[in-house]
């Protein structure tokens, strides 16, 4: 009975024969590798509902999922697949059996892998020294615990001298980030201290094996061979000379190796790279002079990330450095132990786990033999989805669960490995791979997909075949080369036309330019396919982007062609304007004497007072009066614009400010909004092309609020600063976007398919710069010095070769995405010789498909068809602004709200008063375009670029900076290239002086920090207004900053300036006084004195 039931179950569900093989094996372990859209998920329920019918409980059939999500809809997909088993039944026996199995689908165990932790250890509180009744800490609350225990360890480790050397190494910022990433990684931070590695061998091993790599070894033994004559026969005087010193200095750094000394070693090898290989001597037929450029070429791919040698900024090796790294390690191992302790502290007082805490401590539990028979007599067979997302803990704990072969089946696709971040580790898939063939096991391959047709497929692999290889390189476990699958759809639909790839490009003098040009192109190209019906409805097309960074220009180009849209995960959700300007109302209500927080309310767009009543409330006497106490008061002197809202003000508040902290903020938060009529605020802006978003994101807030709990707002405030300050991003509330086309973030898309897909932004490259620290298996703990010891930048190289291998595997996700129609679109750029180029992986696959970038933007506007390998072809196109190739975007009429009653809502926040303008601050122009001399650079250009990074606090390496900088040079401006590299470079340079300086860190620690904070004030009869670059709050109270980028090379030309700004300093704070009631403390701060920071504090 029980073998015709599961022969009956697996017909049922349709399977090919690999994937029957795969859900009926019972005997051995299984390793499914499941190609994008080969039915995996079908497979992995077959398996289950098979096992049901074997008359296993559903509690004794474990499936693991990625994520709850997907928990959920397996749940679902099960329980369907047993209704349909259920009306399936040929005998009441049969009924009745399905009817039972179902009932128990509540119990089952379908869960992520850190739910099925928490029940382990919930079942064995005793050996695991835990309170069974204890939470768990999601991702926002484990980051703002965390934060809290740096804080306190930084300012303990301040008064122990012992620790002092940190903070001569470390800036305070920098060592708050050291200890974030500890405490982040704790347990792999935890077993590398357990594992003593020695930083010295690890390093001298990376060096003997780059030496002893079989081009380099044999290029030197064969220089070695040449006889003198015959070297001299050979290359020449001058080269024979070149080729002995080299050969000397590799015999040097050979004995120095052979001593334990890798750092006079790497100082030789270094010397012999910087000096000794040079290309521009010696005949072009020598063959000594060949053999130099051969031992070059391999010494920059495996000595030179090590050892420095081939930049002619590479800092040579330092053995200073390296013994400060020596110093400095067991000092930060003994920090960690502290931070460690004090967090672990925190949990236990909070009954609370982590994330970390369920997986180590289901670990630990699995290694008692007693537990671990117990749960193995529990689990009868056990289901992992996603495994090549896991990391080896997680595998551990699997193969501890499993036990007997026969028991586990895993599912999973290396090339779709795109975690790392999360610190999912690819290899181990692969090696329970290796394992399972090793044992016997079943490692099956689908490699047939149900989701591209045929010739989608074959040209995808075309491209994807040429870019990520097709062979494996043992040396890389990390690597995963691609494989082709197979179309079970073998012809495209009939609305479909040919070619099934598309490239569509826009060129432009950089990439600020560019950018936006081929975002334009891509809603040109989308209305084309529109009207060609190869679209169908807009829900159809998918953007997919590297980084929601790249979400602007499109969700611009789309608002621009009226295509609808929705954005999936855009900037951070609590970084909204309508999140950010309820949550200011909820700041002025925890507190109605915080003046600042009230100034910020009566501004919202909820209320919209201007400047003018602001000071008009603030100043009625001698003495600044307090907002709320004016509000009370009389309002006749107000405008008669203003005095009804302010009145308004007045009856909202009165009617909310009894309620805080005596209701729940979500209810506070709902009548706030009902009260304000916050929603028809929105409702304008909506109907501007916002597709409702605005609305969702509101709701999201209402239901975060509901879901916190809160009453007390200060606590829920800060609980939402801390998360926002740990980096606990979060995305915009999702739409179902009918009717609309989405943009996504590719990791957001994993999992999903959609018609047309369009692979956006594609020149976009990879997050650039160096983290602070790195942590690896096989090198263990390094951090950045200056300048950077060996096994750092090992460990740099190393992550970087796998940040690489995960980019090709991200690209594998993203083009695999479509079923009908992928559209490839990105930017291109000039050389330096004029001639056009694509980047990342736009370069990448234009080299593919063989399409030529210059080629394509000389011939603007009109496409071309190129072959590829299968004989699918593939249509490329460019426009760029000088040929135009663009259709004029017309007015798009988009559906609003009936505005008169709303428009009282949104009045001008500052009231169309005369400004005055003063001596010091004369009025910029800017109807001129810097189109003569390429060497110069108009005069506060440079400085208009600093303030605005300033405004968004980017300095170098934050991956926003360089675009922004390029953005704002073009706008001030700069049409020669060379002019805007020039600025920029300026503008970076002063940045990385600021960010260097103590001031920085006073100014991030700051609880409160206003930048380009606008006032308005009436002094005697006319308006003053201006904008103050920064106003923080500092333990020695509020400090207004200027900034300012002259170059002064004389005391005289500082002194001059400080006259000359003074009078500028005095008005700004004068104005902050006038509205906070508070003293201020002024400064300027000159970036340019001599070449350095020079602070001036105006009395």
């Amino acid at each position: 009975m029980t073998e015709i039931l599961r022969e009956r179950v697996i017909t049922s569900f349709g399977l090919t024969p690999d994937q029957r093989d795969a859900a009926i094996e019972r005997n051995r372990d299984i390793v499914v590798t499941a190609g994008a859209g080969s039915g995996k998920t079908r497979t992995l329920v077959a398996r289950y509902a098979s096992l049901l019918a074997d008359g296993l409980s559903p509690r004794a059939v474990v499936a693991v999922t990625f994520t709850e999500k997907a928990a959920r809809e397996m749940r679902s997909r099960v329980r369907q697949a047993l209704t349909d088993l259920l009306k399936q039944a040929s005998t009441e026996e049969e009924r009745q059996r399905w009817i039972a199995v179902n009932s128990e689908m509540d119990a089952a165990r379908i869960g992520t892998i850190h739910s099925l932790c928490a029940e382990i250890l919930r079942a064995h509180p005793a050996e695991a020294e835990i309170d069974p009744k204890f939470d768990v800490l999601d991702e926002g609350l484990t980051a703002a615990l965390r934060m809290s225990m740096i804080d306190e360890t930084v300012t303990v480790l301040a008064n122990q001298p012992e620790f002092s050397i940190l903070f001569q190494n470390f800036d305070i910022a920098s060592l708050k980030s050291l200890l974030g990433f500890l405490l982040e990684h704790r347990l792999e931070v935890q077993e590398t201290f357990e594992k003593s590695f020695d930083s010295v061998q690890v390093v001298s091993r990376a060096i003997r094996d780059g030496m002893q790599h079989e081009t380099i070894y044999g290029c030197i033994q064969e220089l070695r061979s040449f006889s003198q004559p015959s070297l001299l026969q050979d290359a020449g005087d001058k080269l024979t000379q070149q080729v002995q010193e080299l050969l000397s200095l590799w015999s040097d750094a050979e004995n120095a190796l052979a001593q334990s000394d890798p750092v006079a070693c790497a100082s030789f090898l270094y010397k012999a790279r910087r000096e000794k290989m040079k290309g521009n001597i010696g005949s072009k037929t020598s063959r000594a002079k060949a053999i130099v450029a051969e031992v070059q070429a391999a010494y920059d791919e495996c000595l030179n990330p090590i050892v420095g040698g081939k930049g002619a900024n590479d800092s040579p090796p330092d053995r200073e450095s390296e013994n400060r790294f020596l110093s400095l390690y067991p000092i930060i191992k003994a920090v960690f132990g502290l931070l460690a302790s004090a967090y672990q502290n925190a949990l236990c007082q909070r009954r609370a786990l982590d994330f970390d805490d369920l997986e180590s401590g289901a670990a630990r539990l699995l290694k008692i033999p007693e537990v671990r028979q117990h749960w193995q007599a529990e689990i009868a067979s056990l289901l992992v989805d996603e495994f090549q997302d896991t990391n080896e803990r997680q595998r551990q704990i699997v193969e501890a669960l499993a036990g007997a072969p026969g028991r586990l089946f895993v599912v999973g696709d290396a090339r779709q490995s795109i975690y790392r971040f999360r610190r999912a580790d690819v290899t181990v898939f692969r090696s329970i791979q290796q394992r399972v063939r090793t044992q016997g096991g079943l490692v099956i391959d689908l490699d047939q997909t149900y989701r591209a047709h045929e010739p989608l497929l074959q040209a995808t692999g075309d491209l994807l075949t040429t870019v990520m290889g097709t062979a494996d390189d043992t040396s890389r476990p990390y690597y995963v080369p691609f494989s082709p699958l197979h179309a079970v759809r073998k012809k495209e639909p009939e609305y479909i036309s040919h070619p099934h790839i598309e490239f569509v490009l826009g060129a432009g003098e950089d990439t600020a330019a560019a950018r936006p040009l081929a975002s334009r192109a891509l809603a040109a190209r989308l209305l084309e396919l529109k009207e060609q019906k190869q679209i169908r409805t807009w829900d159809d097309v998918t953007l997919l982007l590297r980084a929601s960074t790249g979400f602007a220009a499109y969700e611009n180009a789309f608002e621009d062609a009226g295509i609808p849209f929705v954005t999936v995960a855009g900037r951070g959700f609590y970084d909204r304007p309508e999140i950010r300007d309820v949550l200011n109302i909820l700041r002025a209500l925890a507190d109605s004497a915080d003046d600042l927080a009230m100034a910020g309310l009566l501004r919202s767009p909820a209320f919209g007072l201007t400047d003018a009543a602001l000071y008009q409330l603030r100043w009625q006497e001698d003495a600044p009066i307090p907002y709320w106490t004016a509000l009370q008061g009389d309002l006749k002197m107000l405008a008669d614009a203003d005095r009804p809202r302010a009145v308004r003000v007045r009856d909202i508040l009165n009617q909310l400010l009894p309620q805080v902290d005596r209701i729940t903020v979500a209810d506070l938060l709902k009548k706030l909004v009902d009260i304000t009529d916050y929603r028809s605020i929105l409702a304008v802006e909506d109907g501007n092309g916002t597709g409702g978003r605005l609305w969702r994101n509101l709701d999201k807030l209402l239901t975060d609020a509901q879901s916190s709990g809160q009453i007390n707002v200060r606590d829920f405030l800060e609980y939402l600063a801390t998360i926002n300050d740990a980096g606990a991003r979060e995305g915009e509330a999702p739409a179902e976007a009918q009717g609309s086309v989405r943009l996504m973030t590719i990791h957001k898309s994993k999992g999903l398919e959609f018609p047309v897909v369009v692979l956006a932004d594609a020149s976009r490259e990879p997050r650039g710069g160096s983290e602070a620290i790195y942590l690896s298996p096989q090198i263990g703990l390094s951090f950045k010095l200056d300048p950077p010891p060996m096994i750092y930048r090992l460990s740099k190289w190393e992550n970087q070769k796998q940040d690489e291998a995960e980019s090709l595997r991200l690209l594998y996700v993203a083009l695999t995405r479509a079923k009908d129609k992928l559209i490839i679109n990105g930017h291109s750029t000039p050389t330096s010789k004029g001639e056009w180029q694509t980047k990342a992986w736009l370069g990448d696959l234009c080299a593919a498909a063989q399409v030529d970038a210059d080629t394509l933007v000389q011939q603007s506007g009109t496409a071309m068809l190129l072959q590829l390998n299968s004989g699918q072809t593939v249509s490329a196109c460019a426009v760029s602004a000088e040929a135009g190739g663009l259709p004029a975007n017309e007015a798009v009429q988009t559906p609003s709200h009936e505005e008169t009653d709303l428009a009282p809502l949104y009045p001008s926040l500052l009231e169309p008063e005369a400004a005055v303008i003063h001596e010091d601050e004369p009025e910029e122009m800017h109807a001129w375009r810097a189109t003569g001399s390429a060497d110069t650079i108009p005069p506060g250009v440079v400085g208009q670029m600093v303030h605005k990074a300033i405004e968004l606090w980017l300095f170098p390496g934050d991956p926003q900076l360089l675009p922004l900088l390029e953005t704002a040079a073009l706008n001030a401006g700069l049409a020669h290239p060379i002019q805007r590299s020039t600025a920029v470079h300026h503008a970076v340079e002063y940045l990385e002086r600021l960010r260097n300086h103590p001031l920085r860190s006073e100014i991030d620690a700051a609880a409160q920090r206003y930048h380009e904070l606008p006032y308005s004030r009436r002094v005697d009869d006319h308006a003053e207004t201006g904008y103050i670059d920064l106003l923080y709050d500092s333990p020695s109270g509020w400090q207004i900053v200027d900034f300012k980028t002259d170059s002064i090379r004389s005391v005289k030309e500082r002194d001059d300036l400080i006259r000359q700004y003074s009078r500028q300093m005095r008005r700004y704070s004068g104005a902050v006084e006038t509205l906070i009631g508070q003293k201020t403390q002024t400064r300027i701060i000159f970036l340019d004195d001599h070449g350095q920071i020079e602070i001036a504090k105006i009395g």
